[in-house]
């Protein structure tokens, strides 16, 4: 019993030890599958649609529409709670890293100048986008430090409306869809941004996020706690 205890106790620390690594290095792939998207040519994700539209229209990098998409977002969830939280705050901080992080990984290391003519490159890519994306996902939450902004807005979405997390999620993937082919219209004159790939991540990335927490925490625990037993 006492050696169970002392594992117990030295993974809480190592777990709250690794938060912050967890969460930056969340943080880099999350930015790494959001470009990995537009360098795929067959859509970009429902998160990053609003962003890449941006992009295309405004003198702005990917990164810069991100950071832009980002504090709109936070202000809206300010105005929804009528009071200002530290958590919603902070999220301002986030939005800008993230955004930095996404013109690193496409203007300084040029990952958004690969240009990808077959259409097999193009499918691999933009799975390798999904599954980057979901484990970004997965990462940030296990690391329970910051919401990211488009997190935090369905959060507080959920507590207005009462609603499941999933459901308003899942609304909030439409309207940003319903959001880009608007701005699409408007500006550039036809649909950019949504395809086959915008569909496959918002069919694919949720179940990713249950397949890394089934393999990485609950296979892991339950061995471990087999192992002690």
């Amino acid at each position: 019993m006492e050696k169970k205890g002392r594992y117990r106790l030295n993974t809480k620390k190592r777990f709250n030890y690794l938060r912050p690594i967890l969460y930056i290095g969340g943080l880099n792939v999350l930015a790494l599958g959001t470009v990995l998207f537009t360098c795929g040519k067959l859509g970009v994700s429902a998160l990053v649609s609003v962003p890449q539209v941006l992009s295309l229209f405004l003198p702005i990098t990917l990164g810069q529409a991100t950071t832009l998409t980002f504090v709109i977002f936070v202000l809206i969830e300010l105005c929804l709670l009528h009071k200002i939280k530290w958590q919603t705050v902070s999220q301002l901080f986030v939005a800008f890293i993230f955004g930095w992080i996404v013109d690193f990984y496409g203007l300084r290391i040029g990952l958004e100048k690969i240009v990808l003519n077959a259409l097999w490159e193009q499918i691999l890519i933009t799975l390798l986008a999904i599954i980057f994306t979901s484990l970004g996902v997965f990462m940030m939450i296990k690391a329970n430090f910051i919401l990211n902004p488009p997190d935090g807005v369905v959060n507080v979405i959920c507590m207005k409306l009462k609603s499941t997390f999933g459901k308003a999620k899942f609304s909030f993937d439409v309207a940003m869809i319903v959001i880009s082919i608007g701005l699409s219209l408007i500006f550039i004159n036809h649909i950019t941004a949504i395809g086959v790939g915008t569909i496959l991540a918002v069919l694919l990335v949720g179940p990713l996020v249950n397949l890394w927490e089934y393999f990485f925490v609950t296979r892991k625990t339950k061995y471990l706690s087999d192992t002690i037993d």
